[in-house]
């Protein structure tokens, strides 16, 4: 398994998740009682603390078959993770001014997070294809990507498709998952 599928599918560990939670909980306790330096400590060191136990001693391999492994690995793109992300921001920010209809609008935002799947998707192509280019097959749409790593990184392991996906320009697109 890559890094980039462990860094995902390590966050459905459930030692993670009560970890991730519990540092929640703890810091927004901290926050409300006006003892911001502990409560940024709390949200930081615990769940960094947590990713590194995870990583090292979680079998993420079997984790990744899972129901949750899979969710995870199809629906959690980068976007999903920054609308969680600003909702823990949220809650923070809610415990520290004291403000309980911010901390439930925080956990709902997060809860949009989790939920990417569920996302409403206007259509297939999230870009439409510049003139002379083609949408990439599905063999190739992975292909592609990885190319474009490798062309970035100065490797030239996989070849990148001719016209579909070909370098960082306007070629550029990509299909969206079906839910």
């Amino acid at each position: 398994m890559r890094p980039a599928e462990k860094a995902l599918v390590h966050q459905v560990h459930p030692a993670k998740i009560g970890i991730d939670v519990t540092a929640s909980v703890i810091s927004n306790i901290l926050l409300w009682r006006g003892r911001p330096k502990a409560a940024l400590a709390a949200r930081a060191v615990l769940p960094a603390a947590g990713s590194l136990a995870v990583l090292a001693m979680a079998d993420l391999d079997a984790l990744a078959a899972t129901r949750r492994g899979q969710y995870v690995l199809a629906h959690m793109p980068p976007s999903a993770q920054a609308l969680r992300l600003a909702g823990d921001a949220l809650m923070g920010w809610a415990a520290h001014r004291r403000r309980v209809t911010l901390l439930v609008a925080g956990a709902a935002v997060i809860a949009a997070g989790w939920s990417h799947a569920a996302w409403r998707r206007t259509s297939k192509w999230q870009r439409s294809p510049a003139p002379g280019c083609r949408p990439p097959t599905p063999e190739h749409e992975l292909r592609g990507v990885t190319g474009e790593l490798d062309a970035f990184t100065g490797s030239a392991s996989v070849p990148s498709p001719a016209r579909s996906c070909a370098g960082f320009g306007a070629c550029r697109i990509s299909p969206l998952t079906a839910a």
